[in-house]
């Protein structure tokens, strides 16, 4: 079954790769929320570059009072990354180291002046300290970085391993002013996420079978599981405590398609919640206590937006966002002080794509999708 990075799988994979010898041509703009389907508003509609390049916002963050959001155009070809914040209703870019090629696929902010960015086939690191964005790291050749976890000022991850579960560039660990390449369970991990105590959970993607693994003191051990969640591919995982941790991934339905899988962690052992929606899955979020939130992109023929949410009951509640064309959400966000989620990914244009912030307050309700067990 396939797993894309966040970007590709929600959004970019749906865009053609196209215009690849034109050079993109940014610009900023403001914009205001309009009408959208199934109670969401679109908060943000950007084109980057020439007018048949594909574009689209991989990443989303709620950063102390703002919300930022990551992308760019036309993956695995000529692109330029973007990372964008929203203050009241106007969006606007903030200004990038130059010369950068590839789009924005991956973020974490442990504080509102200290945002690390990272660009998958760009290959490199970005950090944002308040005021400006630096490069503080790039690989040559081939390869891929799938993500990007920072816990403070000079405690940052980056990894490397490819979506299939092919170590890429490895795992590297940032202790201030240093880079170091991570041995062992560590080197293939793909996503990984830290409790607010900064014990660190991940998935070390494996091309046969993915691995919970937790960083305990200095050393990386594997989480027992047995065979609960095994037979899954896991796409991201959510660490809340260490009583609290949730996996969304997929498995390969009779007919090709997929089928949305999540696990949760209470901290004796694992259940699984196997779901009645067919996609691939993206990315979780943190949401209202008791609930977490996911996205996905359906696996018909025209592919639309999943966001839903889960609780730690195993209720279930989910909305599509269709387009006519397609589209697709890449990560979501809660935004506690409002009580509303943020969506981010791309709309298909005839031209080539979009990129599109969407927002949603919680009140709406969600199709109703009953509950679901192990």
């Amino acid at each position: 079954m396939p797993r894309f990075l966040s970007l590709s799988a929600a959004t970019m994979a749906l865009l053609p790769a196209v215009a690849l010898g034109a050079h993109p041509a940014w610009h900023s703009s403001s914009y205001h929320v309009r009408s959208a389907t199934s109670g969401w508003n679109l908060a943000a509609t950007r084109h980057f570059g020439q007018p048949d390049n594909a574009s689209g916002y991989s990443t989303i963050l709620d950063v102390g009072s703002r919300i930022w959001a990551f992308g760019g155009s036309n993956p695995g070809g000529l692109s330029a990354p973007v990372a964008e914040t929203l203050t009241g209703q106007r969006w606007s870019a903030t200004s990038l180291p130059a010369g950068l090629s590839g789009f924005i696929s991956d973020a974490s902010a442990p504080a509102s002046d200290d945002i690390w960015a990272i660009s998958g086939y760009g290959r490199y690191v970005l950090r944002w300290d308040g005021a400006r964005w630096r490069l503080v790291r790039s690989w040559g050749g081939q390869g891929i970085l799938s993500g990007v976890l920072a816990v403070g000022p000079r405690d940052a991850w980056v990894f490397g391993t490819s979506a299939t579960g092919v170590r890429s560039l490895g795992t590297w660990h940032y202790t201030g002013g240093r880079w170091r390449k991570v041995a062992g369970l560590a080197a293939d991990i793909y996503r990984a996420s830290a409790t607010p105590r900064h014990e660190i959970w991940a998935i070390a993607a494996q091309p046969t079978q993915d691995v919970i693994v937790r960083l305990v003191g200095h050393w990386w051990r594997r989480v027992r599981a047995g065979s609960v969640i095994t037979g899954v591919r896991w796409h991201d995982i959510l660490a809340e405590s260490a009583n609290d941790v949730w996996l969304v991934g997929d498995t390969a339905s009779a007919d090709g398609s997929g089928r949305l899988e999540l696990a949760r962690w209470d901290g004796q052992g694992w259940r699984v919640y196997v779901t009645s929606l067919h996609g691939w899955a993206g990315r979780l979020a943190a949401a209202e206590p008791g609930q977490v939130l996911f996205t996905a992109t359906s696996s018909g023929w025209l592919a639309a937006g999943i966001i839903a949410t889960m609780s730690d009951g195993g209720h279930l509640s989910w909305s599509a966002i269709a387009s006519s064309l397609g589209n697709g959400v890449s990560d979501v966000a809660f935004m506690p002080r409002t009580r509303s989620i943020w969506a981010s990914g791309g709309i298909l244009t005839n031209l080539g794509g979009n990129a599109v912030v969407w927002v949603r307050a919680t009140h709406h309700a969600y199709r109703r999708a009953g509950t679901d067990s192990d």
